[in-house]
């Protein structure tokens, strides 16, 4: 595999490119809107990750319940989906027991993000318990842009719920684990244009998969069959997004991780 930053024009054989200060044994957390969003937008991660002596974690927040495409498929397209998800997931190398299911129902996730909803909870400690068990610093999820609205709420969740695994708040959650990268994968289409500069490119990085791994990653997207018809239409599918020289790409946007006010620089200013 080769790391990508379009913006300098860098390429690298090493995960670090992505993840700075990358470490054997880190934990990465894949927040999928459904069971096949990071298949679709960030299967080769994954692979990358475990390449790299990672762990990935992959958290699946709905349960796919709106996911039938014919009438006589809405009894059964629970555990349809939960078991190809798990067949998916197993083709790409992660160990069941990496794969969290929140179980949530399709199109309504964006209720959920809170803390506390009316009559039970949200999906907040539960995530925030997670990252902290694990340790996992870097967190990759899906784009808002033009994109499902399960995908504007995962993307919530990434940018502004997972920093705060490292605040010193909710306690009984467990101990504080900081988050230091963010990255943003898409599935429905492009990116957000960038805030930073006049580049007609979206993505920020990207990643140059060889035959075997865009393979694994095609065939792990084969097992979601009562998805076929579904993914026809997304950007991230193998068949949307075509080969190039050096192999099949992946793109990434990056989210910067909260950080302090460089008050510095505004005196800097102010004496000019």
């Amino acid at each position: 595999m080769k790391f990508i930053d379009f913006r300098t024009g860098d390429k690298s054989a090493s995960i670090r490119m992505f993840f700075p200060g990358w470490m054997r044994g880190e934990s990465v957390a894949f927040l999928s809107p459904h069971d096949d969003d990071v298949v679709l937008g960030a299967g080769i991660l994954v692979r990358a990750v475990l390449a790299a002596g990672g762990r990935p974690l992959i958290l699946i927040f709905c349960k796919g319940d709106a996911g039938y495409s014919t009438p006589a498929g809405r009894r059964t397209i629970v555990r349809t989906r939960r078991r190809e998800a798990l067949a998916a997931y197993a083709t790409l190398g992660v160990d069941s027991a990496d794969i969290h299911f929140f179980g949530l129902p399709d199109l309504s996730l964006m209720a959920y993000v809170n803390r506390k909803v009316p009559g039970r909870a949200g999906v907040l400690d539960r995530f925030l318990r997670l990252l902290r068990k694990h340790r996992a610093g870097r967190v990759v999820f899906s784009s808002p842009h033009f994109e499902n609205w399960d995908h504007t709420a995962v993307y919530y969740l990434g940018m502004y719920a997972s920093p705060q695994a490292g605040d010193p708040i909710l306690a009984d959650l467990g101990d504080p684990s900081p988050v230091t990268s963010l990255l943003v994968y898409s599935v429905w289409g492009d990116f957000a244009p960038s805030a930073e500069g006049n580049d007609t490119l979206r993505a920020d990085v990207g990643i140059l998969a060889g035959r075997k791994d865009a393979e694994i990653v095609r065939k792990a997207l084969q097992t979601f069959g009562s998805q076929s018809k579904v993914m026809e239409n997304t950007a991230a599918r193998p068949g949307n997004r075509p080969a190039g020289p050096g192999g099949r790409l992946e793109l990434y946007q990056r989210a910067k991780v909260r950080g302090p006010i460089d008050y510095g620089a505004y005196f800097a200013r102010l004496k000019k």
